[in-house]
């Protein structure tokens, strides 16, 4: 594979040159500043109670901003890597944290479950072209995920339900919208990719949120 290919996925791209993207690139603050929210939301607890597996995921927001940022300003084939490499880590490590936290699971209960979805994905991926729905196809079992996630909740912990449920419409919406980033060019030459950042930074703000010990949660 040529890593250093240039990549041009969405509508804004006219040119291979850094800076042909950006709104895109600039929508990425959304992830930064969902990740700055929860970050000062730690910060209020003490020291010794800030959970570490929660640190991990308001890093990994903050990466999934800072990677998207990149690929967007320079569109290659290896700095797609960061686009999509940080996102896959957040979704396995939010996964793993759910069935443990949520779930009432062991760690190891919890890597089988990261495990099996993992081969789902793969699985879905085998059987369907990489660049179906603009390449969307491969969030399609995340959104399940989440919407199983959510239909998990609703015995266990019904006060989650609601949120993830919220959610799961919340990432339905964004991977609609980047879906037709291509078929509306002519019409809005922009595109769709910014709103699918712009509420993915929601979105990944309350996923996370939902995790949050029960004596810290406010609102999620």
């Amino acid at each position: 594979m040529d890593w250093s290919a240039a990549v041009d996925l969405y509508c804004e791209r006219l040119d291979p040159g850094f800076w042909a993207e950006p709104v895109n690139a600039l929508s990425n603050l959304s992830f930064v500043i969902a990740a700055g929210l929860l970050a000062r939301r730690l910060l209020t607890m003490d020291r010794e109670h800030r959970p570490s597996d929660l640190i991990l995921l308001v890093a990994l927001i903050g990466l999934v901003g800072i990677g998207s940022f990149i690929f967007h300003n320079t569109a290659r084939a290896g700095t797609s890597v960061l686009d999509v490499g940080f996102i896959a880590l957040y979704v396995l490590a939010w996964l793993q944290r759910f069935v443990v936290r949520i779930g009432r699971r062991s760690n190891t209960q919890a890597w089988l479950v990261v495990a099996a979805f993992v081969a789902g994905d793969r699985l879905l991926a085998a059987l369907v072209p990489a660049d179906f729905a603009n390449g969307s196809i491969l969030y399609l079992p995340t959104l399940l995920a989440l919407g199983g996630c959510a239909l998990w909740s609703r015995h266990g912990a019904p006060v989650v339900a609601r949120p993830l449920f919220q959610a799961a419409g919340l990432f339905l919406l964004s991977l609609s919208l980047r879906s037709i980033d291509q078929t509306v060019c002519t019409r809005f030459p922009i595109g769709t990719h910014f709103a699918w950042h712009l509420l993915n930074g929601l979105l990944l703000y309350r996923t996370t949120r939902v995790l949050w010990p029960r004596a810290h949660v406010q609102s999620v």
